[in-house]
């Protein structure tokens, strides 16, 4: 027997409860790096891993780990 199971929210985390967000952040000189906080939600992930890098210029969500 074969059986699949979609949902779009399987894997989407609970609204603010901690995950750990994988975050990439491009600075104003064009270098990227990524960077892993634990954060109640996407926003705060981004303001969280702009901070930890210096000449952020902006972010975008890698990965979210519950």
């Amino acid at each position: 027997m074969t059986a699949a199971f979609t949902n779009s929210n399987f894997f989407a985390p609970a609204v603010n409860e901690p995950c750990v967000y994988q975050v990439e952040v491009i600075t104003y000189d064009g270098d990227s790096e990524i960077v892993d906080v634990e954060a109640n939600n996407a926003e705060q992930a981004q303001a969280m891993a702009a901070s930890l890098v210096d000449n952020a210029d902006y972010t975008m969500i890698v990965g979210v780990y519950a």
